[in-house]
């Protein structure tokens, strides 16, 4: 076994013996795959495992009695976490970043316990600061999300209403729901419409609102989700922009977008979207510099020029 293998093996064993205290040695040997002579001589390798600086109770306590295994960690690894004051509002922070209408109850609960720490903190000198962090409207789309999420899980029919950019016009209509898809920073649903009688995509956002039918629909036996995900990026936008990433970069670009980057000079790669605006690509390239930089089209090198020049501009201002 390589050694990658093996940390893996230890790792799984370590939490397997934390959540099962007292396991037999010969149930334990056989849901790693070893005899139990060899799992005690593994035993005996964990037992040699600590931190510095390596004191008698800095090692996990991993031993037999009677046959069973049981385990013991350093009490610091059981100690709570402890974040400083902006440590805490940081991550608080980075949490409405997140996509809370993936798991709205899981988000939701963990901002809950991090604004409880920090309003209980003793600066009382940033309590304004906390009331508006901490008291913001909840945003409706999480309850939204996770209503077209149960329609599609259970096979039930919605109707939405759906704003149309092209069309400038709102229509009702009724949608077989397929999947859902992140694209881009936005989220998209794809599914069969009634009305339109054919598949189509809806930008997320633009769904109004949206009601579950007590109607369910069978599995499409003619929707190749594989080849409709692969050809994803064209549902996305008419414009088609393409960016240029160098090597060091490339390695994460072609596993965020995969058949949409190409192989590129030195090593680098260009990656080609397809996006209704510019915004979100220009932050790319920004975020990303100096590492990258926009190929085409000529309006879009435009924006991010003017985006670049608009930062200097305000950081001059800070300084």
């Amino acid at each position: 076994m390589n050694v990658t293998g093996r940390i893996n093996r230890i790792l799984f064993i370590l939490s397997y013996v934390s959540q099962n205290q007292g396991i037999l040695v010969e149930d334990l040997a056989r849901r790693v795959g070893m005899r139990p002579r060899q799992l005690l001589k593994e035993l005996e390798f964990i037992s040699l495992i600590g931190k510095p600086p390596f004191k008698p109770d800095d090692y996990i306590d991993i031993y037999v009695e009677n046959q069973q295994v049981l385990i013991e960690f350093d009490q610091s690894l059981n100690r709570p976490i402890r974040f400083t004051r902006p440590e805490a509002v940081a991550l608080l922070m980075s949490l409405e970043l997140l996509d809370a209408e993936v798991d709205p109850d899981g988000v939701g609960s963990l901002k809950g316990k991090i604004g409880r720490a920090i309003s209980s903190s003793v600066d009382q000198s940033s309590q304004l600061e906390n009331r508006i962090l901490l008291e913001r409207d909840t945003h409706l789309i999480g309850d939204r999300f996770s209503l077209i999420r149960d329609s599609i899980e259970n096979r039930f029919k919605l109707e939405i209403e759906y704003f149309s950019l092209m069309r400038n016009e709102t229509t009702e209509r009724k949608v077989r729901p397929y999947f859902l898809m992140k694209k881009l920073g936005y989220w998209y649903l794809t599914g069969y419409c009634e009305l339109r009688n054919d598949l189509r995509t809806f930008k997320f956002e633009r769904i109004l609102s949206a009601t579950r039918l007590q109607e369910n629909f069978p599995e499409p036996e003619d929707f190749e989700l594989g080849r409709f995900k692969a050809d994803f990026d064209l549902s996305t936008g008419d414009r088609k922009i393409e960016i240029f990433f160098d090597k060091q970069l490339a390695p994460w670009i072609k596993e965020q977008w995969d058949t949409s980057v190409r192989e590129a000079e030195d090593e680098g790669v260009v990656l080609t979207v397809y996006s209704e605006t510019l915004e979100f690509p220009s932050r790319l390239v920004l975020r990303s510099a100096p590492h990258a930089r926009p190929l085409s089209p000529p309006e879009f090198v435009e924006k991010v020029r003017r985006d670049a020049e608009e930062i200097m501009i305000l950081q001059d201002r800070e300084v």
